[in-house]
């Protein structure tokens, strides 16, 4: 998905499970939920999120490819028990949840993800081509049930 497809599923994800987590600022939570849903394609030379986080972006694309570590569960899931430990876990939920985002997101997509890479190479895909007619489709309705939600 399209980094703009990424950061609405995240919004729509929060306000669907917003009040499955409590314990904490919800800005808080919501930011998390934000930057869980662009934060795996920092292993891209060619996303927002690689160019925003500067050279640590470049030292990321350099070593590490698209759609592959930064697209699994298993480091997510060692984030998640770092954070709960650090911070707690109403934050360290926000921050998966908009990981499972984009997950979601890119699973969708004809490129498809590996979730249990480099365990297993199990890769699950659909139709959709990135940029292309669905995902603007997809894009749309996302848009408008968030709308929804505040009218």
């Amino acid at each position: 998905m399209m980094f703009q497809s990424h950061v609405l599923l995240g919004v729509l994800l929060f306000i669907v499970f917003k009040g499955l987590f409590f314990g904490g600022n919800e800005v808080v939570f919501f930011f998390l939920v934000m930057l869980g849903s662009i934060l795996p394609d920092i292993d891209s030379q060619h996303s927002k999120v690689n160019r925003w986080s500067g050279i640590f972006g470049v030292v990321i694309a350099f070593f590490f490819k698209h759609r592959g570590v930064f697209h699994s569960l298993p480091i997510y899931l060692g984030l998640f028990f770092l954070m709960r430990e650090w911070i707690g876990v109403y934050y360290a939920s926000g921050l998966f949840l908009g990981y499972l985002a984009h997950i979601i997101g890119d699973g969708i997509s004809k490129e498809g993800v590996k979730p249990f890479y480099p365990f297993s190479f199990f890769h699950f895909r659909g139709p959709m081509r990135v940029g292309g007619w669905l995902e603007k489709i997809i894009f749309v309705v996302m848009f408008g049930l968030i709308v929804w939600q505040f009218t």
